[in-house]
């Protein structure tokens, strides 16, 4: 597993795009933090900080998808994924070196870019509330894990990156575009007291909705999801919430690595 996440390591720090990556997370954080400069702190769930969340929910997952897929989809159209087969390398420990490589990759990327932000605010005498940035930030670190274990995924099912890029791009059009019009569609069409149980059943299935839902409760706005999700805002609200978001993400995790074993076995056994 070692040697898989080195590998990985290395194979993205070589990457000019790499590094792109932290100029351009830098530069969108720094002009959304000058925008509140004249305005008051950076605290609480505000419309800047809507916005800071909403263009994270609305990138971080597409990016993740598509270099978790192409990560794995790139070893199996150019043969590499077979000849790794021949060696003593098992495919949980390959999984779980491309998830740990890939994810402290793109973590350092956005810590960096991050930080770089808040300090250009602090330069121009931008307030922050600790607590609520961290929040944030553990957030995205949040997004990047799920959405690189679900484009890992989607690379062990498909043979090309033409395919896992279409795939990927599905599922974030899916998960982030169009999911609350898709939802109101199909509610429609259910008798209304089944309505408030799909709704949270929804809720848990997307990853990206389940952390936004989570975080806007820990923020102190959770009013703003209508009366169906009073119970849950309830309980999110308690102490023990963060036990619920720890198992949600093993339970999710789980579910990921297994489907994505049982794929990868199945071609190594082809």
């Amino acid at each position: 597993m070692k040697n898989i996440w080195m590998s990985e390591w290395k194979s993205l720090t070589r990457q000019k795009s790499y590094y792109s990556l932290i100029i351009l997370w830098m530069l969108l954080f720094s002009l959304l933090f000058l925008l509140q400069a004249e305005n008051e702190a950076v605290d609480g769930y505000t419309n800047i900080t809507a916005t800071i969340v909403n263009i994270i929910l609305y990138l971080l997952p597409l990016f993740m998808l598509i270099v978790g897929s192409f990560s794995i989809a790139n070893e199996l159209e150019n043969g590499q994924w077979y000849l790794l087969c021949t060696y003593p390398v098992g495919i949980l420990s390959y999984l779980f070196g491309k998830l740990t490589g890939l994810f402290t990759a793109q973590a350092i990327v956005f810590t960096l870019s991050f930080g770089l932000s808040m300090a250009v605010g602090l330069l121009f005498s931008v307030e922050f509330s600790i607590k609520l940035l961290l929040s944030i930030y553990l957030f995205s670190l949040l997004l990047i894990f799920i959405f690189l274990k679900l484009g890992i995924l989607i690379g062990s099912i498909v043979n090309t990156r033409w395919k896992a890029l279409t795939v990927s791009v599905a599922v974030w059009f899916t998960f982030i575009m169009i999911w609350p019009t898709a939802l109101i569609a199909v509610l429609r069409l259910v008798p209304y007291p089944m309505i408030s149980g799909l709704m949270k059943l929804a809720m848990f299935i997307n990853p990206a909705e389940f952390l936004r839902f989570f975080f806007v409760i820990k923020w102190g706005s959770g009013s703003v999801f209508g009366q169906a999700y009073y119970s849950l805002v309830n309980l999110y609200s308690s102490q023990n919430s963060w036990i619920i978001l720890i198992e949600y993400l093993l339970v999710y995790l789980t579910l990921l690595l297994t489907s994505s074993f049982l794929f990868l076995k199945r071609r190594q056994m082809q």
